[in-house]
């Protein structure tokens, strides 16, 4: 048998050929002359068989992966080792080398490729919904008879952007479309309710409070004829705050701690530490601010009294001494409060 292209008798024939014969025009990989890639300009991610994946790619990591992506390599071809390099870039269009090494029946061969990589460049349906102010969920931020403390704005501020910026990731309608700051709060707009939900949940791990959502309808979508849904999500922190008094049960208390599970508080009768669930919110009243704390001083100490006077009237008062007032001299300043007709020495 010999082969039709050089007339060998002697060589080893592959489909019909001898193998140099059939090795000249045998190529151990495929790859398209001309490559184009649809970009998202803002977030950098590209479109995959419709969908739009790996956000914030840098553009050279995208080249290189749709160039890996367009390569077949032959099924006879073993051992192949393949170097991309990106030889020019000119405006949208990168001009790309392919260098290959293989072996093909026995045969070393090194061959290289040129590939024209095109990056089509336009916005995603997330980030157009970002530049256009999109929402899906408000998270309005309030306290019940109170202004919202500078503290628990910078703490609520910081929360939502530490959220936002984890869920990004994963989650292109992570963001804070608007934050409108007002006389009773402050309303956040959020691209996604899944990440409004995660948002306020958190929000409540830091500074407490009740949460209430309404959805409302907004208007139809054309393509699917369901409903168009926002949802507003409010978070109202108590009237109270850490170091406040307030009064439960028929307690006597000081506010001591606040999370998104309990509300602690310090019975200062018995100076015993009591927790009080979210569900009991609406039995805590509010009596003074840590604010109407007042000092005055011990004049007398017994084994069982402590005497001070009246932070007013100067009248002397005899109190029964608690286990955290037996440190208490004669002639010390002390803090007070009193509720209901009652001083109460406040120890920290």
């Amino acid at each position: 048998m010999f082969c039709p292209q050089c007339g060998s008798s002697e060589k080893e024939m592959w489909e019909g050929l001898c193998i140099d014969c059939f090795l000249k025009d045998f190529n151990l990989i495929s790859i398209a002359e001309n490559i184009e890639v649809t970009t998202c300009a803002h977030c950098a991610s590209n479109l995959k068989e419709g969908k739009w994946r790996e956000m914030g790619i840098p553009e050279e990591e995208i080249i290189y992966r749709a160039l890996e992506d367009h390569i077949k390599i032959d099924e006879i071809s073993e051992d192949v080792e393949i170097d991309l390099e990106i030889l020019q870039i000119k405006g949208s269009s990168a001009q790309c080398i392919i260098k290959v090494d293989g072996n093909v029946l026995g045969k070393s061969i090194h061959q290289e490729y040129h590939s024209s990589v095109k990056l089509k460049k336009t916005v995603c349906p997330d980030c157009s919904k970002f530049i256009a102010g999109y929402y899906e969920a408000v998270i309005q931020l309030r306290a019940t008879n109170r202004p919202l403390t500078p503290e628990e704005i910078r703490s609520a501020d910081e929360t939502i952007n530490d959220v936002l910026e984890r869920l990004w990731e994963k989650n292109r309608l992570a963001y804070l479309a608007q934050r409108s700051e007002m006389k009773e709060g402050i309303d956040y707009y959020i691209g996604s309710q899944k990440s409004a939900k995660k948002v306020i949940s958190a929000l409540r791990e830091v500074l407490g409070g009740t949460v209430k959502e309404s959805p409302r309808l907004m208007g139809q979508d054309k393509s699917t004829g369901k409903g168009l849904y926002r949802t507003w999500m409010s978070l109202r922190l108590p009237e109270f705050e850490i170091g406040d008094f307030v009064i439960y049960e028929n307690k006597t208390c000081r506010v001591v701690a606040i999370d998104s599970r309990k509300i602690s508080v310090m019975d200062l009768s018995q100076l015993t530490r009591l927790s009080i669930l979210w569900k009991e919110y609406d039995n805590i009243e509010t009596l003074k601010k840590s604010e109407d704390i007042q000092k005055t001083t011990v004049t007398s100490k017994s084994p069982q009294e402590i005497q001070i006077l009246h932070p007013e009237t100067f009248q002397p008062i005899d109190l029964e001494i608690k286990p955290r007032m037996k440190d208490l001299e004669i002639g010390d300043e002390v803090s007070v409060i009193e509720l209901n007709n009652e001083i109460y020495i406040i120890t920290e």
